[in-house]
Formats: C-alpha cells, structure tokens, sequence
C-alpha cells in the first residue's frame, strides 16, 4: 500500500503525538517494570493500571504462553511469538526487560495504519476532499479512548486497526461494483476473530451489506463462517490442551484439600466483600458460566450519559484512569462542569445527524450493523458495563465516519450563501470540538502521568 504526501504528513503527525503519550506511559512505569523478576506477573497485576486494561501483553512478551483468555483471543499469542523473541535477546543482552518498549513500537505501528486506513475510508469511499478528511483523522484521535487505546498495551488498537482495515476493503471493493475476493474476506474474518472472536462479525456483518443474498451463496458461506469457526476451533483447542489441565489440578487439589480450601474461601470472602472488583459489580441476571458476568442493575441510561458518550469521547476529571476493579473510583461518575454536557450533546446530534444524511449509504450500514451485537452484549446484556468505555475502540470509529456524511451532504460544493454557510459552520464546530477535545484529553493524561503508580499488593500481602 503506497502513501501519499498528504497521508505521511498526517500519518507521522499523529504518530508523533502518540509517541509522546506512550512515552509518558513508559517513565511512569520503566522503573517498575524493566526489571527482571521471578513473578513478573504478580508486579504487573499489583501495579499496572490504565483504566480497566490489561497488561497480559507484557506477560506474554516476558514469558511466552495462553496467558490471554483464549477463547476470545485464540490468535494472539501467537501474533506475540516473534516480539516475545526478540525481548528474550534484549534480556540476555542487556540484563533489562524490554516488555514496555517492544509493545509501545508494536501499538504505535497500529495507530500509524489506523490512521492512514481512517484517512482512505474518510476520502476514497465517502468522497470527502482532503482537508475534510484530515480534520475528521485528527478529531477520532482527540476522542478519549482512542488516544488510550493507543496507549495502553491491550489488544484494542489492533482490533480497531483490522475492523477499519476490513471495512475499508470489502467498501472499496462494494464502490467499484465488486464483491472483495473470498480468500481475502476469509482471511479478514480469521485474522479480525483471531484477535478478538467477537469482532470477526463485524467482518460478516459487512459482507452481509455488502453483498446481499450472495453472502447466504453455499460456497462463500461455508468458507467465511467456516473461517469464523476455524477461529472458535483453535480457542477450544488451546482451552483443552493448556488451561483444561490447569483447571483439573486446581480441581484436584481442591478435593485433596477441601476441608482447608472452603476454610480460605469463607476467609477470603469475608476479606474482600468490601474490595472495589466486588462492590463494583452489579447483581448478574442468573449463576451460570455465562449469565454470571451480566449485569441488571447498573443504569443504563446513566450509563449511556457518562461512561458510553461520556468517558469514551472526554476524560472525567476525576480518578483519572483508575480501574474501577482496583480502586475507589465509582462505576458511573458524573462532570463538574456543565460545558462537558454540552460538548456530549454536541457530539450526538452531530452523530445522528450525520447517520440520518448516510442512512442510504452501504458503508453506514456496515458500521452499524457491526456495532449492534456489542450494544447488545455491552448494555442490553450488560456484560463489562462497569468498565464499558475501555470497549470504545469496537464501536468509536462511527463518529468520525457518521460525521463524513454530514459533511458530504452540506459542504460538498456549497452554490448558495446559506449552503456555504452551513459548510462553514459544520467545519468550524468540528474543529472547535477537536481542538477542545485534544487538550482536555492530553492535559489530564499528562497529569495522570505524573503520578506514582499506585500497588494494590496490601489487599493481598
């Protein structure tokens, strides 16, 4: 993929801000965590906290193994295998762990293509003209959880990076007329839920869009699902040979041990009724495996006003990326100032604004369609909605994409005064919004990571 002037002046603009923040991130946490230490696992859990993410990437850069929960994430273990190699020789050779480093270089290389595929979608598949298109680059990169998801070393940014990848392609091909090649939407839909398997039906979900009654075509649905499901196989696979064994000894002991094992548990209860991963949580809708990470009782109109429009698009001021599982700060935590409303409120109407001028358009409709199963699973279902921001990165990039079709439908060669006016005044907001954003953001990351990480050992010492 060949780049353009105007994309590597917008490419490396945004990457230099991302170095600069991931920077930030690595002074913070070097001294802790460039070390070499018998249980690397148990620094990282007691000291690593950015907003609810997790830092199994820097175990598995440490210590190669199914450190992730593979069921969700079959593949990217093995995505870590050659970086985890080249740690191993920055450890023998220079006695220090190179984990932060390695996975910084790694998210940085995902926010560069996000950038450059969030450009290409913007101005060759809407149709914007390039100033339009990098004024809307750089706002998804004023959003809250996008700069964090750029930061923190969870498996979000390349997800984010493969969902647009996959919408930019199978759209390209859906304008000239086309259906994307089979091995190639195969290929995507492994690739997207090897990462993470959910995501691998967004990729279905844009095919469905874009090719019609040709997707249920016996031959593409048997290898697309098939592919989808090759994924499902190698999670299972890697439940059954690495962690079923581990469950099985835990059980084993367990019975070896009941009498002491139900004494720790009834202690430990009594330890941690008052921990922030419990009083955090809200009352499931059932006990099963599956029904007992759902949750009925967090608002969920609360929920859409400060942690869904709000913490995803502009930082709350207060306990500034703390992990509500780890720390005080509450589930639903509400703005000082009414201006952070306003600006909420300003991004929603320009959001429906902008479906209700695309609401024709294939590409639209891709997003959207993808992004129902997790509003669904996210508030309907009310799986991780305590921490539903740090998902952002599944579903924000229709902010960016709905506000290109507003602006096609009203700047677009503006004839009349008032036509031109409302161009101008559509741009305006948004650069005002972007730039409000940018420095609301950045200011409290900064701040953020200026404090001393703070350990949650005494819970458990």
């Amino acid at each position: 993929m060949r780049l353009r002037r105007e994309e590597w002046i917008l490419g490396l603009g945004v990457l230099l801000l991302l170095v600069i923040l991931n920077g930030l991130l690595i002074t913070k946490y070097d001294a802790l965590f460039s070390v070499i230490s018998d249980d690397y696992g148990k620094l990282l859990s007691y000291n690593y906290h950015v907003s609810g993410f997790d830092a199994t990437t820097y175990s598995v850069l440490t210590e190669w193994g199914m450190k992730y929960d593979v069921l969700r994430h079959p593949l990217l273990p093995y995505l870590m295998w050659l970086p985890y190699g080249l740690n191993q020789i920055l450890i023998s050779l220079l006695g220090i762990n190179g984990a932060l480093y390695i996975a910084a270089v790694i998210i940085l290389f995902f926010g560069f293509c996000t950038t450059i595929i969030l450009y290409r979608i913007l101005q060759e598949l809407i149709g914007l003209g390039r100033w339009d298109a990098t004024l809307l680059t750089v706002f998804f990169f004023s959003l809250a959880y996008v700069l964090i998801t750029y930061i923190a070393t969870d498996h979000f940014g390349i997800s984010l990076f493969l969902i647009l990848w996959s919408l930019y392609l199978i759209g390209k091909a859906s304008k000239e007329g086309r259906v994307l090649q089979t091995w190639k939407s195969a290929l995507l839909v492994f690739l997207t839920a090897g990462v993470t398997l959910t995501n691998g039906a967004k990729v279905l979900a844009a095919e469905l869009i874009a090719r019609g009654k040709g997707f249920f075509h016996w031959k593409y649905f048997m290898i697309a699902i098939g592919c989808w499901l090759l994924a499902v196989g190698l999670g299972l696979w890697e439940e059954r040979v690495y962690v079923y064994p581990k469950e099985q000894a835990e059980k084993k002991y367990f019975q070896e041990h009941k009498a002491e094992m139900i004494k720790k548990a009834r202690e430990d209860h009594e330890r941690y009724k008052h921990a922030p991963w419990v009083i955090h949580k809200g009352k499931p809708f059932g006990k099963g495996s599956i029904l007992k990470w759902t949750d009925k009782t967090t608002s969920r109109w609360e929920t859409l006003k400060e942690n869904v429009f709000g913490e995803s698009l502009q930082l709350h001021e207060d306990y500034v990326l703390d992990d509500i599982l780890n720390s005080e700060r509450p589930v639903l935590l509400s703005y000082h100032h009414p201006w952070n409303y306003v600006v909420e409120v300003l991004l929603v109407l320009l959001l429906l604004a902008g479906i209700c001028c695309g609401f024709r358009e294939r590409l639209l409709w891709m997003c959207l369609l993808g992004i129902l199963p997790d509003a669904l699973m996210h508030i309907g279902l009310g799986f991780a909605i305590n921490e539903i921001y740090i998902m952002s990165a599944h579903w924000i990039y229709i902010f960016p994409i709905a506000f290109a079709y507003l602006l096609k439908a009203n700047c677009q060669k503006p004839t009349a005064n008032r036509q031109r006016l409302i161009a101008n005044s559509l741009r305006t907001l948004i650069a005002l919004l972007t730039v409000y954003l940018l420095i609301h953001n950045i200011a409290l990351i900064v701040e953020w990571s200026q404090q001393s990480p703070v350990s949650i050992a005494f819970w458990f010492d």
